[in-house]
């Protein structure tokens, strides 16, 4: 019976198909473009009655700032999302398929495009770290340019799989930064004076 056990996981393993693309990714940047203070964020998948939590908790975004909204890549694409501005006046945008694009733009404006081409907030440095390595990358390091600490991992406790993406948040205002990239076998890429406001999509290796 034990070596029945023993035999699960391994026909399991070759049953599986060769080549599995990861999920698509649907998380993105939702970008305040208005003059009013968001208050509340809330995003769930198409045709949901309810709108869940509000992702923003306990904070704020203030014109001109952006906030990374982590959805799980399980499958889904399409989304309903909605925003309270400060004053309790609210906005939705309904059936986004935010696996295309790198930001939604409050108020209604411009949601990306195909290929993800859409080009960030002039003073952002925020960006999306794409894998096309063949290991996940546990770690990711990002400081202005010259400064010699790296400072704290900007993942956490998240890695980004082979073939996926994360958005990785950094604060308005300083744009020239380089960037470090650790892999799950130990390896190590580097990026120097990169000019992160001026591009959405950062690919490592």
């Amino acid at each position: 019976m034990t070596a029945c056990r023993r035999l699960v996981p391994v026909l399991l393993a070759l049953a599986a198909p060769a080549g599995a693309q990861p999920a698509p990714n649907p998380s993105f940047n939702l970008l305040n473009r208005s003059q009013t203070t968001i208050n509340e964020i809330y995003a769930t998948p198409k045709g949901r009655t309810t709108w869940g939590r509000d992702r923003l908790g306990d904070r704020s975004l203030p014109p001109g700032g952006s906030f990374p909204v982590r959805l799980p890549a399980d499958g889904n694409c399409a989304y309903d999302i909605r925003v309270v501005y400060e004053g309790g006046r609210a906005e939705e945008r309904r059936d986004i398929n935010t696996c295309t694009i790198d930001s939604v733009t409050f108020p209604r404006g411009t949601t990306g495009g195909a290929g993800r081409t859409q080009q960030p907030a002039a003073d952002d440095p925020s960006f999306r770290l794409v894998n096309r390595g063949r290991v996940a990358v546990n770690a990711v390091y990002a400081t202005p340019t010259g400064v010699r600490d790296w400072g704290q991992d900007r993942l956490g406790d998240a890695t980004v799989a082979s073939g996926a993406s994360r958005s990785v948040r950094l604060p308005m205002g300083q744009c020239n930064y380089d960037v470090r990239g650790v892999y799950s076998n130990g390896d190590a890429t580097e990026k120097r004076d990169l000019n992160l406001c001026a591009l959405t999509d950062l690919p490592v290796p």
